[in-house]
Formats: structure tokens, C-alpha cells, sequence
């Protein structure tokens, strides 16, 4: 019994030390997680786990270390661990899908997306990251756009953050061990904090060799860097840690957040000046502002935020430059940019293009680099696109710049077979890419299957069969001009002509089916004769009131499928980003009684664009001698301004009416008057309201030549030449 005894008394104690050390490294990898210590903190987690294989606490803070360390491979087991048992949260969900799809487990990612998007079916994003497995393929093939090679100014620590400088030179941020200088060590990385090194071309112009940025204010105790230098204004924005001299200063979650500063250089001493101020007002202690970019004039500046108030995890953000040079408040760049991921390095290039990274849009694996330019859309900017391979890997792709030129550049990744961490990559951009979509004009659904043909001037380039999503891609040279021409099996075939640039093109090619009644419009500008892209087209059925509204193509077309025996009515219209002008509505029927099909309609819209307050002469208005009574031959052409007021039912004008110089200058302003008063009143008989109209005659003040009648100087003129004074003209007054 004593034996017994003894022995039931160790087991005990045993199991108490046991538990004892259990909590002990449980607890010794807490400290050490809220430290940001991951390296160490995994080390006690790894002891604790053995003691009790099921913790939970231990298992997320083992997933979160590894992901916090970027390190997607070994996160995977623990994420999978969460994320499938029976109290998962949505979170553990999104992480587990996002390691698989990091890890390139495309199919296994595809159903933790869906089960995360069941849990949470508001986040509209994950469509998109679904969606991305699906082009993973596509996206992964090397269309020939770019060549990227490492550079040698990388080390086996994290190079990023490169950023054009004067004469070829260029600033980056490192956290490799400077050189003199005493290493203080940043926990989270288990290196040095960053700091910012300038790079100068040899005398072949390739960029080999760095130093440590000089200046007094920069490259203190903490994390310095990205920056981004704005030439015409001489100043870089710095982004750093929020910390002055050796003291940090922490948020109330413990964590030391990023602000912006800014340096001025000083060109009449050749350095940087000594005052690193905060660059903006919306610095705050309790989040990160960091990632500058500025536009060419440095007006607009460009910047990543975890401020409260976004779409979830890191968005961008913009922010005007007042004439006070001051910086307004930040504009978040709303959905069609900004995801529940996180978007961060905005860069602008020349032509406007706003690069930037994401994991939250359609990629191939953790951050990829997209592209996007301003529109004047209620989104305000056109759908992101990725850049694709050999830009964007599984890895982490992001700062992507590109010089002037649209030529050439760098970015940062920390991809397979480079020197360390991060590194910083150099490309040349030799071409772009051309990527359309095929779709029912009728539905606007994508058409699967549909074969596209690239032709450059008469010579075909190569084919393609468009996906499940109607989508095609070719890579193409800038400034060329392509024909595309889609045919499908029970569709009338459709071609596009684009005229490309230096970014990337998207071409849409809308396809009508066969054996109906089609309607094809056609809009033109009624000068240039010139297609108009994105024009409004509304198509209504006059017996029954039913509207169906598109937007022409970039070949200025829009299609329809009619009813048979049907009247329809078509209005063409475009507004304009300037106020002042406008395309106006010009409307017009036709009618399908009569029509067998297959049969298509062709109609061409011309509109005119107008600016307000200019004058615009009506045409073959002719009065008889000293008369004002409108002619039946002037009526036919004051019909046509009663049509135009039609369509526009929300324009006023003034109607004018001019004389030559022949009789005094009285009995001309008198005349004119009654002349311009007799228009205005015919075309209100014609259902016109009045009050959209002003009468003003304006007799012989405002000659269009030099026939003058009155004054020292008798001009001699034709009566051709007296014929050009004599006319009716409107202005517009309001839109």
C-alpha cells in the first residue's frame, strides 16, 4: 500500500510540473508574441504544443506568427487546424484559403474561399479571388511584355521601397546591418530597422553599388522608409516610424504606427535640409500613413492608411494640395480600388496610371501589382488590372514604378531565387497587353467559346478562343492599330478597331444573334465624322414605353434585338467632363413592320458637340425684302431647331437674328428684332415652351466680315459677301 501510495504521489506531482511548464512557455510565448517577437515566440509555442497538442490559443498564435512573418508555407498546417473545426471564425476561414492559394493548393483554396464566403457573404472581394484561381493560368504565362532581372544592390535581408532620384540615381530602404553603425534590432523581423540608401549608376548607367542616404534629419533609430521624391518641387516624403530622436511613440494597441514626413532639399547649399516636419495633418498615433506617391505637379498626393472607416485591413487614399499648400482631408479611393484585403504602394505614373498592390483582387497569390487610370465614371476609376507574369508571382509582388517613358522600372518581391527576403527587381516594358471580352449585345452576358482574331492592318497576328467568362488576352505593341473580329456559331461576327498606347487596352465586342430583327446604331460626331466611344444610346418601343439603354463601343456602335411590327424610337447623347460642353440628344424611328427576318437595321446618329454660349447658325433662314413673316422654306429649317429643343427638353437658347449693313443702322436693329421675335414665336406654335426661349436682334452690330455701310470707310462687298451677315443663329443659354 505504501508503494502504491508513493507511487500515485509521483505521477501526481509529475503531472503538476508538467502543467506548470506547459503554462510557462504558453506564457513565455505570449510575452514575447505582444512584443512582436515571433521568432522567439515560436520557440516557446513549439514547447507548449507538445505538452497539449489541442490549445487553441497556442494554435492560433502559432498561425498568426507565421503569417505576421509573411511565412504562408508553415501557417498553412495551423490555419488548416482552425479553419476546419467546428467553431471556426470567418477570419481563420480567409486565412487558411489565402495560405492555400499562396502555397499554389488552387483547388483546395477554391473550397476554403467558398466556405469562408458562406460565413461571410458580404465580402464581395473574395469573388474576385475565387475568380483569380480560375485565371491562375492565365495570369502565370509570360506574354513577352516584360524582361525583369535582380539587381546587385540586394543583400540577404529586405531591399524595397525604390523610388526614382535625379540623373538615374534612386532611393530604396534596407534593413541589412549598416556599416559603423551599432545594430539595434527590430523584433519583429529579428534584423535591423529600416533605413534609406542611395543608389548611383556606374558609367554604363546600371546601378551596382548603395550607401546609406546622407542628411541630418534622416536614418534615426527606428524604421525609415519608402520615400518618394517629387522633382519639380524638390521634397521627399519619408515614411517612418512615429518616433523623435529615441523615443517611440506607442498606439493604444502597444504598436509604434508610420507617419509621412517631409524634407525640402536645398539647392543653392547642395543637401537636404535640416527640418523633417510631418508632412500632412491626418498623421495619427493610432494608425499607420505611409507608401507616398505624387502626382508630376505634386498636387495630388497618394497614400496607403489602416485608418477607421475604410474597406477593411490597408486602402488608398488620396489627398489635394490646397493653394496654400496645405493637404486636405484624405478621399478614400472607394470600391472599385479598396477591398477587405489590403491595397498598398500607390504609384502614378506620367500618364496618369495609378499602380498599386493588392491581395485582395483577382492574383495570382499574396500582393500582386495592378493598374488602373481615372475615368469619369461614378467609380471614378477603370476596373484594376493585374499586370500579370513575370510582374506578379504566388509571392509578394508590390512598389512597382516606371520612369517618364513608360519604358522602364523596378518593383519589389520576395519570390523564389532571389538574394533574401525582399528584393528589388529592374524590368523593361517591351510591349502591352490587350485583353477583351466577347458578350451577348442583347443580355450582356459573356460569351464562352467565341473565336477572336488580332489583325494588324491586313495581317492576321494570331487567334484565340475566349474562356467561360467571354475574356481573351493578346499582347501587343504600343502605338499600332488592331482589328479584332469575334464569330460564333448563332451570332452575327463583329469587329473592333483600337488604336493602342502605352498601357494596357481592354476591347469589348458585343455580338448580335442570328435569325431575328437586329438593330445596329451607329454614332458619329457630326464634325470629325469620328466614331464616339461610351456615347448614351436609348432604345424605346413607342407602343408600349419599354426603354433598353447601352453605351456605344470604342467603334461607336450599339446593338439590339427588335420585336417584329414594332415602332422604336433611338436617342443618341454624351455628356462631357467639361460643364460648359455637351453632345446634344439627337433622336430619330424606325420600324421593323414589313421586316422578315434575319434582317438588320442600320442607323447612324450624328451629334453635335456644342459649347454654351457660342453661336451656331441655322442654316438657309431667308426672309423676303424688308419683311419678317417665317417662309415656308425657313420653316422647314426652324423644324429642325423645334426637333432639337424636343430632344433636349431642358435646354434654353437665345435666337438671334442679324442683318447686313444696307439701310440705317436703326431700321436693321429694328427689323432684326421683329425677324428673331417672329422665329421664336414660330417655334412655339410648334409646342416649344417660350420660356426657353430669348429673342434678340442684333440689326448689322455683329458682322461676320468687313462689309461696313456707316462711318468714314465704305466697304465694297459682294452681294455673297452681304449674304454672310444676313443670318439667324442660336445660343445656348443652359443645358
Amino acid at each position: 500500500m505504501r508503494l502504491k501510495f508513493i507511487s500515485v504521489l509521483a505521477i501526481t506531482l509529475l503531472l503538476t510540473y508538467s502543467a506548470t511548464a506547459q503554462k510557462a512557455y504558453v506564457s513565455m510565448g505570449d510575452m514575447y508574441f505582444k512584443q512582436f517577437d515571433f521568432k522567439m515566440a515560436l520557440k516557446s509555442y513549439a514547447r507548449a504544443i507538445k505538452k497539449d497538442s489541442n490549445n487553441t490559443h497556442v494554435i492560433q498564435n502559432i498561425a498568426d506568427s507565421y503569417r505576421l512573418m509573411n511565412d504562408w508555407t508553415n501557417a498553412e498546417p495551423w490555419y488548416a487546424k482552425l479553419a476546419t473545426s467546428s467553431t471556426a471564425s470567418p477570419l481563420n476561414k480567409m486565412y487558411y484559403a489565402e495560405s492555400l492559394r499562396s502555397n499554389q493548393k488552387y483547388s483546395e483554396a477554391k473550397i476554403a474561399y467558398k466556405s469562408y464566403m458562406a460565413s461571410v457573404p458580404s465580402d464581395a472581394s473574395v469573388k474576385d479571388r475565387l475568380a483569380g484561381i480560375d485565371k491562375v493560368s492565365e495570369l502565370s504565362k509570360d506574354r513577352g511584355l516584360y524582361t525583369v532581372e535582380d539587381m546587385e544592390i540586394n543583400s540577404p535581408l529586405s531591399d524595397f521601397g525604390p523610388a526614382f532620384y535625379t540623373n538615374g540615381e534612386m532611393f530604396f530602404c534596407s534593413n541589412r546591418q549598416p556599416l559603423g553603425r551599432v545594430r539595434i534590432e527590430d523584433n519583429w523581423t529579428g534584423a535591423n530597422f529600416l533605413q534609406v540608401y542611395q543608389a548611383k549608376p556606374d558609367a554604363n548607367g546600371n546601378i551596382t553599388s548603395a550607401e546609406l542616404m546622407k542628411g541630418r534629419t534622416v536614418n534615426g533609430k527606428y524604421h525609415e522608409g519608402p520615400v518618394v521624391y517629387n522633382e519639380k518641387l524638390q521634397e521627399l516624403y519619408i515614411t517612418r516610424s512615429n518616433y523623435k530622436k529615441a523615443r517611440a511613440f506607442t498606439s493604444s494597441d502597444k504598436t509604434v504606427k508610420l507617419k509621412l514626413y517631409r524634407l525640402v532639399y536645398l539647392p543653392n547649399e547642395n543637401r537636404w535640409g535640416d527640418q523633417l516636419i510631418e508632412a500632412v495633418p491626418f498623421n495619427d498615433r493610432e494608425y499607420s500613413v505611409g507608401h507616398a506617391a505624387l502626382t508630376a505637379d505634386g498636387q495630388t498626393l497618394y497614400f496607403a492608411s489602416d485608418k477607421p472607416g475604410g474597406y477593411g485591413g490597408v486602402d488608398i487614399y488620396k489627398s489635394l494640395r490646397d493653394q496654400s499648400g496645405n493637404w486636405a482631408a484624405p478621399i478614400n479611393l472607394g470600391p472599385s480600388i479598396n477591398t477587405s484585403g489590403d491595397e498598398m504602394f500607390p504609384f502614378v505614373s506620367n500618364d496618369g496610371t495609378l499602380y498599386f498592390s493588392s491581395n485582395g483582387h483577382l492574383g495570382l497569390g499574396g500582393l500582386d501589382v495592378f493598374s488602373t487610370s481615372p475615368t469619369t465614371t461614378k467609380e471614378g476609376w477603370t476596373a484594376p488590372e493585374n499586370l500579370g507574369f513575370p510582374i506578379n508571382t504566388n509571392k509578394d509582388d508590390f512598389n512597382f514604378i516606371i520612369d517618364k517613358d513608360n519604358k522602364n522600372g523596378y518593383f519589389a518581391s520576395n519570390r523564389d531565387g532571389g538574394k533574401g527576403d525582399d528584393d528589388i527587381y529592374k524590368f523593361i516594358k517591351k510591349g502591352i497587353t490587350i485583353c477583351g471580352l466577347v458578350y451577348d449585345a442583347k443580355t450582356n452576358d459573356p460569351i464562352e467559346g467565341s473565336k477572336v482574331v488580332m489583325y494588324e492592318v491586313k495581317d492576321e497576328r494570331g487567334n484565340k478562343l475566349t474562356n467561360k467568362d467571354g475574356n481573351f488576352c493578346f499582347s501587343g505593341t504600343p502605338k499600332r492599330v488592331y482589328k479584332f473580329v469575334a464569330t460564333k456559331a448563332g451570332y452575327l461576327p463583329n469587329e473592333v478597331t483600337v488604336e493602342t498606347d502605352d498601357k494596357p487596352v481592354t476591347v469589348k465586342i458585343p455580338l448580335v444573334k442570328e435569325g431575328g430583327i437586329n438593330l445596329e446604331v451607329l454614332v458619329l460626331d457630326k464634325k470629325t465624322r469620328e466614331p464616339i466611344d461610351m456615347a448614351n444610346v436609348k432604345l424605346i418601343n413607342t407602343a408600349t414605353n419599354k426603354e433598353e439603354k447601352q453605351q456605344t463601343n470604342p467603334d461607336g456602335k450599339a446593338f439590339y434585338s427588335l420585336e417584329p411590327n414594332a415602332t422604336y424610337r433611338i436617342e443618341g447623347s454624351k455628356d462631357l467632363p467639361d460643364p460648359d460642353y455637351k453632345y446634344l440628344t439627337v433622336s430619330t424611328t424606325t420600324s421593323t413592320v414589313g421586316k422578315v427576318p434575319p434582317a438588320t437595321i442600320y442607323v447612324t446618329l450624328e451629334l453635335e458637340r456644342v459649347k454654351r454660349g457660342v453661336a451656331i447658325k441655322v442654316e438657309n433662314i431667308y426672309y423676303d425684302l424688308d419683311k419678317w413673316f417665317i417662309r415656308p422654306d425657313a420653316a422647314k429649317e426652324l423644324d429642325k431647331l423645334v426637333k432639337l429643343l424636343q430632344d433636349n427638353p431642358t435646354m434654353e437658347i437665345e435666337l438671334s437674328s442679324h442683318t447686313d449693313c444696307r439701310a440705317t443702322i436703326k431700321y436693321n436693329a429694328t427689323l432684326s428684332g421683329k425677324r428673331a421675335e417672329s422665329a421664336v414665336q414660330y417655334i412655339a406654335s410648334k409646342g416649344v415652351s417660350q420660356s426657353r426661349m430669348v429673342a434678340a436682334g442684333y440689326g448689322e452690330s455683329r458682322l461676320v466680315n468687313k462689309c461696313a455701310c456707316e462711318g468714314t470707310v465704305i466697304v465694297p462687298c459682294t452681294d455673297d459677301q452681304h449674304q454672310e451677315n444676313r443670318r439667324t443663329e442660336f445660343k445656348i443659354l443652359k443645358f
